[in-house]
């Protein structure tokens, strides 16, 4: 018999009334039906469309968080998981609507000590999953996420997902939680991640608990595509200076990355202003280096190779 663990449920949310009107009911039910002790926590980050009211009226259990000012998703994330008061914290994404029984599948990786987080799977449609666990590759200079091709079912996966993931709270503190660097979104889970892999930590991704996403329903709505990509070019390279360590590795990202540079360009101009963005990060960049030094356990081609373990 599983263990009933104690689950903080931390969402982040920017003007996700709609979403949150949608979604937070069958969350509740969910977490009854689990029965153990939970406590849903909002970050309201700076919504202009009544959310944190919206709550207040009309699910008066639920705690409210609210930031004066939008900050982006790791400082609202951070800020949430900072104010749980269980072992266990969920990080929901406003968007995503949960099955009744997602929960207990999750639970008993947390028997395992080296766990820092699980993942859920997502489902399109009524009959079609479209997740599978992720493993990390290098190639062309750059760490990319890509599907295990050998894996459909349960087992070690390259990061836990901060929009429907199941993480260890005394570790995200330990690891200080996601980078605010990464603000106001993308590469701040995955950076966690590799950081916890480092340390040691094991993530992993369970297909028998399964969540519905309605991708980018608020940030595809919020900012142009160009704004978007923008974003996931700087943030790319933000992580890959910070977190790669195997000098080899280094050596092959700077020797391909003008040829990286010139050929998106071709598709994406902006690539350059994302160059220059997070050239301004590097001082902040050197000092997280430095200071996770003290931490790491293992090198990146260590890291790939162990999440391939299975």
């Amino acid at each position: 018999m599983i263990k009933k663990i104690g689950i903080s449920v931390v969402i982040p949310n920017w003007n996700g009334k709609k979403l949150l009107e949608r979604n937070l009911p069958p969350l509740i039910d969910a977490m009854d039906y689990y029965g153990g002790e939970y406590k849903i926590i909002v970050v309201d980050d700076g919504s202009v469309d009544g959310s944190a009211q919206f709550i207040r009226d009309t699910f008066p259990s639920i705690r409210v968080i609210r930031l004066e000012r939008n900050r982006g998703f790791p400082i609202a994330a951070n800020r949430g998981v900072g104010a749980a008061i269980h072992d266990l914290v969920l990080l929901l994404n406003s968007d995503i609507r949960v099955e009744r029984n997602f929960l207990l599948p999750l639970l008993s990786y947390f028997d395992e000590k080296r766990t820092f987080a699980v993942s859920t799977a997502i489902m399109e449609d009524k009959n079609t999953v479209v997740t599978r666990p992720y493993v990390l590759e290098f190639k062309y200079g750059f760490l990319r996420e890509v599907f295990a091709a050998e894996k459909n079912g349960p087992g070690l996966a390259s990061g836990a997902s901060g929009g429907r993931g199941l993480f260890d709270r005394k570790k995200f503190m330990q690891l200080g939680g996601f980078d605010k660097i990464y603000s106001p979104f993308y590469y701040e889970d995955m950076d966690l991640s590799y950081q916890a892999w480092k340390r040691g930590f094991r993530m992993y991704y369970e297909p028998q608990s399964i969540v519905h996403h309605a991708r980018q329903a608020t940030i595809g709505k919020a900012f142009s595509k160009g704004y978007i990509r923008f974003i996931f070019d700087r943030n790319r390279l933000i992580f890959t200076w910070k977190n790669l360590t195997d000098s080899d590795f280094f050596f092959q990202h700077f020797l391909f990355l003008p040829f990286y540079l010139l050929w998106n360009s071709i598709r994406n101009p902006l690539v350059f202003l994302s160059f220059l963005a997070a050239l301004m990060k590097v001082p902040t960049i050197l000092r997280a280096r430095r200071k996770e030094k003290a931490f790491i356990r293992y090198g990146d081609k260590e890291v790939l190779r162990l999440i391939r373990e299975e």
